[in-house]
């Protein structure tokens, strides 16, 4: 019996034979695992015949004596011809799985970057230098934090990358404002796959580059996986940008995670895919803030090691050569072109064969995640959703500043050559070539004048210098340190009564220099530990703890800081601990943390696709949220308190129950154990502006002695005369002879400053340091507390004015994450609409994370492949911290007066009022929110709010030191009903920050000589407020100042 092909051949008439495919690649990629794993799936369906090109072959043979194949999988890697294979190609015709063609293009960077712009594929905001042909070179203007590439500015920091493709030395320059430097990527070689050079900041001018604005994801590199139009796996590893460490499985490879992509993402693969005729091929993405772009085409990638993977491309690779052969078959039988007597049987599969995976889910492997893909493991248990924190920076220099009046020719050019309209207008200057011009200017005035030192009508005084004692004091702060970051800025006022300016024949200037406030090399190692302690304490320790969660994309971790200088290293600082990572803090610090304030914030990405062109940055009223600037509206009730406190303090009073009910009329325990040292406040501020005096003749009789400075080293390079100008002039400016006055405002100043020489230079000995320092501690106790409200009333004012918008961006953290897992959504997306309902023209997403592709767990040993926990790390200063707690302890007579009035079941509903109220903040600060949650109720009781115990532990708090900070977390309960009230709960738990070691009985480490003391341990102040509630009270105190 004759049987038949699907064509209606007489099968049994012809002679039938496989098709051939060929493999033409260099050996080692052929003979790869990934490649093998895919050929072997290939050859199991019986229809093909795999013919693998040998390197002796490809390299040494004509290709006419290459073997004839139907198909060819050929692909470029160093040492292949490729012209050979373009050749063979023209010669036989086979089927190209990717074209040979396009794969010439992809050497160079330029022509893919044209060609992704071409088919709307957005990629970061860049411009091009080309050096290609001499004479016609681009031009590139270097400056300090940037560059202009024809017209063009690009910004620090940003990425210089090679136009030849096949360099890798790709380098990142950092502004200055991070602390400068550059990072050098490379081909992993060991475990390192970067370099940090604090001391390189010039870029290179020896060939063609792209020069392109740094996108910020988190510390995040995502690779997709091509296998035809219609899949794409995705895979997410750790940055080679954050420390340069490559993480390794047990088997040597790098470790990588795959991840889903959202639809906007699975679009750019498609479009990726056809725009380059790259049927196998990968890509580098960049998610950032709702919107992804491709910054590299690499061509013919596998993913290393997945059997889901290899399974997935081995049938789709079949289906794709199958649907090719079977068009080409028709189209030779139409052009009669079949060779007689050597028919090839008709593929008898449809184009889409049973087995294969289904459009809806566009064939990929970024599935939407299902609980029935692995085991659940919770059983009904409390497991953590949320951990939000507020942190204080770590420890700092003092804050310092020097004025002089200068006069000379050279320094008043250099003003003059810098002001903007007017000479009366003030300069600032901060940037590093400025200060270097600077300094030189400095000292070469120093040589010039200092011959005449101290003779008569030769001197820089007499001549219209103020003091030159005060020039070398600018020449040595100047020289203190590498000019990086903010660590100094010099200002210039004209004098008044030279103006104008211009039309005398002495023009003089005050010249202001301003430095400290920096994050000390102990703030650093503290603020590392703390991560390690936040990492160790707060995070569940199964599986791995937080390092696994983190690495297997089911942690969504944001951290916000203000723009000062020091708040943002003490957050990198703190990442590096918390997720343990290496080297220098410039890289973490624009990797992972985000800026508020002052455009800082984004990164201006564009592409010439309309749809996805956008400006990516948060208003700058989000830095109010952690910055100086959101006290503005508080500023008038904060200055009417202190104006109370200082009338207060500068009074007799007859007893200390006198003295306690006027300072202390809401009875806070540390008040009163600061109050009970003072006892009468002018003595106390007599005694304490004494002890200053004979601290700051003791710091003299230091600096005379040339033994004592020769072999004492002062902290962080400080000078004797440099100590003693710190302590001169708070010595001057605490005290008015002429108001007979104490400026209270200088206290905090004053108790910083005594606590920096006894844990910095405690070496020296200072005879009336422990004096100094428990006078200023009592003063400050009692008055820095109560700059933000000494009553109830006021201290809710004042709070809810300064934290509402951060109230509501922690509200806001709260109902996302209900919000995710009442709806069953990844926590990730809680605050946005679905990903495939994104819109990309919306500036204001909150950067959405990356997460587990929970197909793969089983896989991948993941037993939780659902766990999602979202961190949110707020850094700030002492204001906020303050503010922030007064909220908590105190909350708001709105609230309060909602629950005073009662129902008699006590239960209440969430204001929608106030929600939409709380929602419109952020939404003027660019940030996103969810609107979709139901109307929620809950039982109120006050025993759910700051426990008793919790307020009488803040009340005997007596300062909010460096790295205090307030812990929010959010439980769930899997097994209750969406509905329920108890599903979630709230734990808030506060420290006051470091604990110096002469202030108690507590171990200090040192390093480097230096006392590194720890940070107290957490207090427990509520565990059993229900989120609803929690969040209920949020909205209200934002609201009360409607």
């Amino acid at each position: 019996m004759n049987t038949l092909s699907s064509s209606g051949i007489d099968t049994n008439s012809v002679n039938v034979k496989k098709y051939v495919v060929g493999i033409c690649a260099m050996e080692k990629k052929t003979r790869s695992k990934p490649m093998l794993e895919i050929l072997k799936r290939l050859e199991e369906k019986k229809q093909f015949d795999i013919h693998i090109f040998s390197d002796d072959v490809i390299l040494n043979k004509e290709v006419d004596k290459w073997p004839i194949c139907d198909v060819l999988i050929s692909f470029y890697s160093s040492g292949f011809p490729l012209e050979k294979a373009e050749s063979y190609c023209k010669l036989h015709h086979p089927i190209l799985v990717n074209d040979l063609i396009m794969q010439r293009e992809m050497f160079d960077r330029r022509k893919v970057y044209a060609i992704l712009l071409r088919h709307g594929i957005p990629v970061p905001r860049h411009a091009i230098v080309n050096r290609d042909v001499v004479g016609k070179e681009d031009t590139i203007e270097e400056e300090e934090n940037y560059v202009i590439v024809n017209d063009v500015r690009i910004d620090k920091p940003f990425v210089e990358k090679p136009a030849d493709a096949e360099d890798h030395n790709i380098h990142i320059y950092y502004p200055t404002s991070a602390g400068g430097g550059s990072k050098k990527l490379f081909r992993k070689i060991g475990d390192r796959s970067s370099e940090f050079y604090p001391n390189e900041n010039h870029i290179r001018r020896d060939g063609s580059y792209i020069y392109e604005e740094f996108v910020n994801t988190q510390g995040t590199d995502v690779k997709v996986y091509t296998v035809g139009s219609s899949y794409g796996h995705a895979e997410a590893r750790k940055s080679p940008v954050l420390d340069g460490k490559v993480m390794r499985d047990i088997s040597g490879k790098e470790v990588r995670y795959p991840v889903i992509l959202n639809s906007a993402e699975k679009e750019i693969a498609r479009k990726v895919c056809l725009a380059f005729h790259q049927t196998v091929c990968g890509f580098d993405l960049l998610r950032v803030r709702g919107n992804s772009f491709v910054c590299d085409v690499n061509g013919w990638s596998f993913v290393k090691s997945s059997k889901k993977y290899y399974d997935d491309c081995g049938l789709i690779l079949h289906n794709y050569l199958v649907s090719a052969l079977r068009s080409r078959y028709f189209r030779q039988i139409r052009l009669g072109r079949l060779p007689s007597g050597i028919y090839q049987l008709c593929p008898q599969y449809a184009i889409e064969p049973h087995a294969t995976l289904s459009n809806a889910d566009m064939k990929t492997s970024a599935r939407s995640p299902k609980t029935g893909d692995c085991e659940d493991t919770t059983g009904g248990k409390e497991e953590l959703r949320c951990v939000i924190a507020i942190v204080r920076h770590g420890d700092r220099t003092p804050k310092q500043k020097l004025k002089t009046i200068v006069w000379e020719k050279d320094i008043i050019a250099f003003f003059r050559a810098r002001r903007i309209e007017q000479e009366q207008e003030e300069l600032k200057v901060k940037s590093v070539s400025d200060l270097q011009e600077l300094l030189d200017l400095v000292r070469n005035l120093i040589k010039s004048y200092a011959p005449g030192v101290g003779l008569k009508e030769a001197v820089w005084e007499v001549e219209g210098g103020d003091s030159f004692e005060k020039l070398l004091q600018m020449k040595r702060v100047l020289e203190r340190w590498k000019f990086a970051g903010i660590n100094r800025k010099v200002q210039f006022k004209p004098l008044q009564e030279h103006s104008p300016a211009y039309t005398q024949d002495k023009f003089e200037l005050l010249m202001i220099l301003k430095w400290g406030g920096d994050l000390t090399p102990t703030g650093q190692i503290q603020g590392e530990e703390l991560g390690r302690s936040f990492r160790n304490k707060l995070y569940p320790l199964e599986e791995g703890g937080l390092l696994r969660l983190h690495s297997t994309f089911r942690h969504d971790l944001k951290i916000f800081t203000s723009d000062e200088g020091r708040v943002q290293m003490t957050a990198a600082a703190f990442a590096k601990g918390f997720l343990e990572l290496e080297g220098d803090l410039t890289p973490i610090l624009v990797s992972l943390v985000t800026t508020l304030g002052k455009g800082q914030l984004s990164n201006i990405i564009f592409a010439q696709a309309p749809a996805v062109k956008s400006l990516l940055c948060l208003s700058t009223d989000a830095n109010k949220m952690l910055d100086h600037s959101g006290q503005a509206e508080a500023n008038e009730e904060i200055e009417r308190t202190k104006c109370k406190l200082k009338k207060l303090l500068h009074r007799d009073y007859a007893t200390f129950q006198e003295l306690a009910s006027a300072l202390n009329p809401i009875k806070i325990e540390s008040i009163n154990t600061a109050l009970s040292s003072i006892r009468n406040p002018m003595e106390s501020l007599n005694r304490l502006h004494e002890t200053i005096r004979r601290h700051k003749l003791e710091i003299l009789e230091f600096s005379q002695n040339k033994i004592l400075n020769e072999t004492r080293c002062l902290y962080v390079g400080e000078t004797f005369s440099l100590m003693l100008e710190r302590w001169e002039k708070l010595y001057r400016d605490f005290y008015s002879e002429k108001s007979a006055s104490y400026d209270l405002s200088k206290i905090p100043d004053i108790f910083d400053c005594i606590k920096y020489d006894l844990l910095h230079n405690h070496h020296l000995g200072f005879r009336y340091g422990k004096e100094l320092y428990d006078l200023a501690k009592a003063f400050a106790g009692c008055y820095v507390p109560q700059e933000y409200g000494m009553e109830i009333s006021d201290k809710q004012s004042i709070g809810v004015k300064v934290s509402q918008a951060l109230c509501a961006k922690i509200r806001a953290d709260i109902v996302a994450v209900m919000s995710a897992s009442t709806s069953n959504q990844a926590a990730v997306e809680a605050n946005t609409p679905p990903q495939d309902e994104i819109d990309l023209m919306d500036p204001s997403i909150e950067h959405l994370g990356y997460r587990l592709d929970p197909s793969f767990a089983k896989e991948l040993r993941i037993k939780s492949p659902s766990t999602q926990v979202r961190s949110r790390l707020y850094f700030t200063s002492e204001s906020h911290m303050y503010t922030i707690l007064n909220v908590l302890r105190f909350q708001c007579p709105r609230w309060h007066a909602r629950h005073q009035s009662g129902n008699s079941q006590n239960v209440y509903d969430i204001s929608l009022e106030e929600e939409e109220y709380s929602n419109e903040i952020l939404k003027e600060m660019g940030l996103s929110v969810n609107e979709r949650m139901p109307q929620r109720k809950y039982f109120f009781s006050k025993s759910k709010l700051i426990s008793d115990s919790g307020m009488e532990a803040l009340s005997r708090e007596t300062e909010l030191n460096y790295l205090a900070h307030v812990v929010i977390r959010v439980y769930e309960k899997i097994g209750l009903d969406d509905d329920s009230e108890d599903r979630f709960r709230v734990e808030i738990s506060f420290s006051p920050g470091v604990v110096n070691h002469f202030d108690a009985a507590v171990k200090a480490d040192t390093v480097n000589g230096d006392l590194i003391s720890p940070v107290a341990d957490r207090i427990c102040l509520t565990q059993c407020m229900t989120a609803v509630m929690f969040e209920d009270m949020l909205a209200a105190c934002v609201s009360s100042e409607k």
